[in-house]
């Protein structure tokens, strides 16, 4: 049986940990691509591609990360036996649409890159619910007295906020299962069907409003879309709980800054921790240098360093399912 005709493509991004393709690949798993498959022997890129796509014409899949050239449908047009791209990241936006239209699946890792965002979130959840940040802070202005210091409600019994039911909220639920901790969501898709939410551990699907009002512990997930520009307003954070914390690791244009500043001035006992900003990072003189209770990081929750490469496992392993034709776990619907 003929092995499957593939190839690498991705740009020379280079990263101060190296180029990319060894950086998301590693070179145990380009070797296993190599030995798995009819590797072509030379890497595309945007600069060779000219000259190499018409020795493609064979080529029944693309390995690629960040860096993935865009290709016109001319370009593709030349790749007659192309099925699929495994793409080992996330979004796919700027390159997917010709390969979509040209009925070729796309598998990207999305999922695999959700879980550490997910797991991040968890850490700040528990320190939140123990009041940590804020008591860490005090502790930093010298002694203290115990009896004085502010300790959070605990992890047990409390509720937790998610807005957005996506990949790293499913993860994260997960997580949050064995705790004893009340969920409650906004999600419209999961409105229609309460049954799988209670099935995910979400005990209430409620608003917005609710889910700053009622919950301990705020974590934003939500999708980066036109209608949730700003969606999360001054009004909201001026309902949070005493001692309440918004976490957010979606992305800072779903965020009224102003009216969050505003409200973190007002209420000291409130904690933001944001490891997403607009801009990123925010201009110099913003009010987020100087909050007390604002504690910001720089975009770190999703993959880095040895998390990189589960993406690329993840893909891989999609690629042995569509090998053996079963269902794929990460494709992308057009």
């Amino acid at each position: 049986m003929s092995k499957i005709k593939t190839v690498i493509m991705a740009d020379d991004v280079s990263f101060h940990q190296g180029d990319i393709v060894e950086f998301v690949y590693g070179a145990d798993r380009c070797e296993h691509i190599a030995k798995q498959t009819d590797l072509h022997p030379t890497r595309i890129t945007s600069k060779n591609i000219e000259d190499e796509i018409d020795n493609l014409g064979q080529v029944e899949a693309i390995f690629s990360c960040w860096g993935m050239p865009s290709l016109d449908a001319k370009m593709i047009e030349k790749m007659p036996s192309l099925k699929a791209v495994f793409y080992a990241g996330g979004s796919v936006d700027h390159f997917a649409r010709p390969f979509l239209d040209k009925g070729i699946k796309v598998i990207n890792a999305i999922e695999a890159n959700a879980i550490p965002v997910a797991e991040f979130c968890l850490a700040q959840i528990l320190l939140s619910l123990k009041g940590a940040y804020r008591n860490m802070r005090l502790c930093k202005t010298g002694p203290w007295i115990q009896s004085d210091m502010p300790v959070g409600k605990g992890a047990y019994g409390e509720t937790i906020g998610l807005i957005g039911v996506g990949f790293v909220s499913r993860h994260l639920l997960s997580l949050l299962k064995p705790l004893n901790l009340r969920v409650i969501a906004v999600s419209p898709e999961l409105s229609e069907n309460p049954g799988d939410a209670h099935t995910l551990g979400i005990h209430e699907l409620v608003s917005i409003e609710e889910v700053f009002a009622q919950s301990y512990v705020i974590s934003n997930h939500l999708c980066e879309t036109k209608e949730n520009y700003k969606i999360l307003k001054e009004s909201h954070f001026k309902s949070m709980r005493q001692d309440a914390t918004f976490i957010n690791t979606g992305r800072g244009t779903q965020v009224d800054e102003e009216g969050l500043v505003k409200t973190l001035k007002q209420r000291p006992d409130l904690n933001a921790l944001l490891d997403v900003q607009h801009p990123e990072p925010p201009p110099i003189g913003s009010p987020f240098y100087q909050l007390e209770n604002v504690y910001m990081t720089s975009h770190i929750a999703g993959s880095s360093n040895d998390e990189i490469q589960r993406m690329a496992d993840f893909i891989i392993e999609d690629f042995e399912r569509w090998r053996a034709g079963r269902p794929l776990r990460n494709k992308v619907v057009s």
